[in-house]
């Protein structure tokens, strides 16, 4: 099943969706995926033991998932491995608990992987949204480049990125490194061992905005640029130098450069949410 041969069939695409505490939006992220005109799906929940109300919330949903659970784990990395583990899909793809699919998305996905049999992972864009949920601003994915990926400027909207199974497999799966960029170290891990990276351009999720997510959090966000630093070393295959930090600069500029009244609207829906001007 899990040939490329198989994604002329309409590929089974496997949804990872960690959660902890994310009553106030699993509801939404559920039925987003449930509601894809794409039938060919599986959702498993790997939930870290809640207290919320999440439970009763999958105990009602248990008959269309694939598979949950409740129960703590080792963080996100492990119970993502966990879910992965119990797929049966040729797509993998992860949505956390406080996202949500845009419609239409897993049928672009099945698509571009069928039109593309080189493809081993395929980006699109997304929205950033405030806590509500509604749309605010594009996000984008870059075109990958493997180089800017290590100064820190080649950016992939992670609920909008898919990957197929033999990549994550020949990845090694999620490093289980306790680092909270768990998504850009499958990035590198996938890089590594070979994977061919797509960007289509059409939307697939909506990345929600608010004070208890990673990115929200100041802590967490800086917790994260550390960790980020890390995996770009071992990237580049020694420690971090000056003149990676003028290269960050550099590219970051020209990346501003090419698209600058885009990236003042991020940064301005980015303040009017979390009260700073970045993420």
């Amino acid at each position: 099943m899990s040939g490329r041969a198989d994604l002329r069939e309409g590929p089974l695409i496997s949804v990872v969706m960690p959660s902890l505490n994310q009553g106030a939006f699993l509801e939404h992220a559920i039925a987003s995926v449930l509601s894809q005109s794409y039938s060919r799906f599986e959702l498993i929940v790997m939930d870290g033991g809640s207290a919320d109300g999440t439970v009763a919330l999958l105990e009602r949903y248990s008959a269309s998932l694939a598979h949950w659970v409740s129960a703590p784990d080792g963080g996100p990395a492990a119970a993502l491995n966990a879910g992965f583990a119990r797929a049966r899909g040729q797509i993998f793809a992860v949505l956390n608990a406080d996202d949500y699919y845009l419609p239409g998305a897993l049928e672009t996905v099945a698509r571009a992987f069928i039109a593309d049999t080189s493809a081993d992972v395929i980006s699109g864009h997304g929205y950033f949204t405030s806590e509500s949920g509604l749309l605010g601003v594009p996000t984008y994915s870059d075109r990958w480049s493997e180089r800017r990926f290590r100064h820190g400027a080649c950016v992939l909207v992670q609920p909008a990125t898919f990957f197929l199974r033999t990549a994550f497999e020949r990845a090694g799966g999620f490093r289980q490194s306790g680092r909270v960029c768990w998504d850009m170290e499958l990035w590198a891990d996938l890089a590594r061992t070979g994977a061919h990276f797509r960007l289509v351009n059409a939307f697939f999720a909506a990345f929600r905005l608010h004070d208890s997510s990673i990115t929200g959090r100041e802590d967490l966000r800086r917790r994260r640029r550390v960790d980020a630093r890390a995996v770009m070393a071992e990237l580049k295959g020694r420690p971090e130098l000056p003149i990676d930090r003028l290269w960050h600069l550099v590219y970051r500029i020209l990346k501003f450069s090419s698209h600058p009244a885009r990236t003042l609207r991020q940064r301005t829906f980015v303040h009017s949410v979390l009260k700073r001007w970045s993420l």
